[in-house]
């Protein structure tokens, strides 16, 4: 996977469009730390793990970082179909029209 961003980067950089190579970088590394924080407070809530918040607390982050996550796939999925990356796109987020992670 991480060749195929280079190669990215490489067709990115050498078209001099810097600002969707920054764009794309933003949005996969943004949906990759939500991924985490996603599985992070599943986690929690199924193992009862509350800490200094109550349970629905956990379950209304829980709803705001999915919602988050939905938002940010939808802007990746933006970037890549731009510039005209649609395989590209749907091998890191699930088939076409799939772009939930």
């Amino acid at each position: 996977m991480m060749d195929k961003i280079k190669n990215v980067e490489k067709l990115l950089s050498y078209e001099g469009k810097t600002i969707e190579l920054q764009a794309h970088n933003k949005a996969f590394a943004k949906i990759h730390a939500l991924q985490i924080r996603v599985r992070k407070l599943k986690y929690d809530i199924e193992h009862e793990n509350t800490g200094v918040v109550t349970m629905h607390e956990l379950e209304i982050c829980l709803d705001a970082a999915m919602r988050e996550l939905k938002t940010w796939n939808y802007i990746f999925k933006l970037i890549e179909l731009d510039y005209g990356k649609h395989d590209y796109a749907d091998e890191i987020l699930g088939s076409r029209g799939d772009y939930d992670a």
